[in-house]
């Protein structure tokens, strides 16, 4: 087969037929009350593609002996990792090898092509947040060759749509009902696909509860299932600092749970980055300032505003307004020197991102109130409400940020107090009530003002309830569920968003299974055009992805009631 006939296409040409199989088998609850949408077909792609077409004629795939990948591209790790892994996903399973069926054509070759131009084709390269739907976007199409042969072309712009491309075509594979037997098939299917919006996140907190990095990776393969690009890493709080700094290496002597056990040091930390890059996924760190931040008091209490709870003395509580020490004092120089060092280590060290998260949220004010400190330096500023010190605060510390190099992602609280921010910093919608507080109103209030947004708020996964709450997540639409249509021009400032799982409640016993396959609901949204699926319809199809995600060894909860092969669950 020449070069020419499978660049940009992605084919798999079948032409036999076989009775429908699924992997997953969803039950009603009651006699009375049948299950609604349509049942998916067997091999039906989560999230669901931008242009799928998929007729019954079938093919099944050989022996792992006989299946081979061909690339025009040899050299790029990326690839040849993933390669490696969907190698094992596709074809041995847990189930055991997998034996091609009789009286069928046998799929044997899967070609992949990317551009060989190594600065095009981004191998070696970190996943960046590119605008463009080129950037991760693949054609799929599965068919016979010219002479007769089933084959599969996957082809893309960049290596991260060849990994996108690859996730497809592994959830294109599906096996027979037969329990009994190793059979996978394989439906005649062409694919053509690019992302809704380019920043497709999870933020995960590691510091209510610390996540060991094998569970971290485990979120970030089941990530790469869902076609999530973005790991927002909430990695320090006031309940611990778990993140190793070689330049305050105290931090974290002294505000880990466990000291030189429950940490993350600095080889830890690349290798977690550098397990994601292989995915397709960014890592971007958020250091929240100037709350959330008590943790410092164990190893530099000097940072923290002292607060006046008995309205005389430093350092008394006010409970349950205030404690004896909160936020960082920006009254001392001192506070904004020692932040520099340690975002400069962050920035030019430890993360391979451009972009840095500073959190900026839930700044209480009573301590503040309290302090006699406070209240000279504002009067010595000129600044009659105490939001100017927070926004003092906040314009130093992006302005110092910027001037590393590093572009921000803030939570959406300065501006809400009317924060005059830098067009290029980026908001992040976290907050949901009624009215003027619902996160519609916050989100239009972001794009009025010319900020590029992200959405969170409807996409908290910590917030548990009985029944179908993968619901909710899905019919949340960064778009659609705007009360009015928006401008073009304010649709272009929407990058996406992420989902959001803080860790109260959340530790290795649950944080996969509390993820998936709900997380997935998310990702379609982020991912597929809009209006891309009924929910009734799009549970099916989230099912099959469930019991795909057992199968290769994530622990996702179900979702209604049925069941899921034996061998992916056992």
């Amino acid at each position: 087969m020449q070069r020419s006939e499978f660049i940009l296409i992605v084919a798999v040409l079948i032409t036999a037929s076989c009775t429908t199989s699924v992997v997953g088998f969803l039950e009603q609850i009651a006699a009375r009350l049948p299950l609604p949408g349509t049942p998916s077909p067997p091999g039906s792609p989560w999230p669901l593609p931008r242009a799928w077409t998929r007729n019954l004629n079938v093919a099944t795939l050989s022996s792992k002996d006989n299946f081979q990948y061909i690339s025009n591209v040899n050299d790029c790790r990326e690839l040849n990792v993933a390669l490696g892994r969907y190698d094992y996903e596709i074809l041995t399973q847990k189930s055991g090898r997998v034996d091609a069926a009789s009286g069928f054509p046998i799929l044997s070759k899967v070609y992949i092509h990317i551009p060989e131009n190594a600065r095009q084709n981004l191998c070696g390269e970190f996943p960046k947040l590119n605008r463009s739907l080129a950037y991760e976007s693949y054609k799929i199409v599965v068919g016979n060759s010219s002479e007769g042969v089933p084959i599969a072309n996957i082809s893309a712009e960049t290596i991260w749509g060849a990994l996108r491309g690859l996730e497809t075509f592994s959830q294109l594979v599906w096996r027979d009902r037969d329990w009994s037997a190793n059979h996978y098939y394989i439906n005649f299917t062409e694919i053509n696909d690019s992302p809704r919006y380019p920043h497709r996140g999870l933020m995960l907190d590691t510091a209510r509860h610390y996540l060991a990095p094998r569970v971290i990776k485990q979120v970030l393969d089941a990530m790469s299932y869902n076609k999530l690009n973005v790991f927002h890493w909430h990695i320090i709080d006031d309940q611990s600092f778990p993140f190793v700094s070689r330049t305050f290496p105290e931090l974290s002597d002294k505000g880990a749970y466990i000291p030189g056990v429950l940490i993350y040091d600095p080889p830890t930390v690349q290798d977690i980055i550098e397990e994601a890059r292989l995915r397709g996924i960014r890592v971007v760190f958020e250091f929240d300032t100037p709350g959330h931040t008590l943790v410092f008091k164990k190893s530099h209490p000097e940072l923290l505003t002292p607060c006046y709870g008995d309205g005389v003395n430093p350092g008394t509580p006010d409970y349950p307004n205030h404690a004896a020490h909160e936020i960082l004092d920006p009254t001392k120089e001192n506070t904004y020197t020692f932040m520099k060092d340690l975002f400069t280590e962050v920035f030019h060290n430890v993360t391979k991102d451009e972009y840095l998260h500073l959190g900026m949220d839930e700044v209480y004010y009573a301590c503040w109130k309290s302090s006699p400190e406070i209240k000279s330096f504002m009067e010595k500023n000129n600044y009659t409400e105490v939001n100017q010190v927070q926004e003092h605060y906040t314009k130093r510390h992006l302005s110092m940020v910027q001037s590393l190099g590093a572009k921000a992602i803030i939570w959406q609280d300065p501006l809400d107090y009317g924060v005059q921010l830098d067009k290029d910093v980026i908001v992040q919608i976290w907050k949901s009530g009624t009215g003027e507080t619902s996160w519609q109103t916050y989100f239009q209030k972001a794009l009025d003002a010319g900020y590029s947004t992200l959405l969170s708020s409807c996409w908290y996964l910590n917030y548990i309830a009985y029944g179908e709450t993968w619901r909710q997540y899905y019919e949340c639409d960064p778009e659609l569920s705007l009360p009015k249509p928006l401008p073009d021009w304010q649709k272009e400032l929407i990058l996406g968003g992420e989902a959001a799982l803080w860790a109260e409640y959340v530790d290795a016993t649950n944080v996969v299974s509390r993820l998936f396959p709900y997380l997935g609901a998310v990702a379609e949204k982020l991912w597929s055009t809009a209006n891309s699926s009924s929910t009734d319809d799009a549970m099916w199809r989230l099912d099959e992805q469930r019991c795909r995600m057992l199968g290769r060894g994530i622990n996702a909860q179900p979702i209604f009631n049925g069941y899921c092969f034996p061998g992916e669950i056992f």
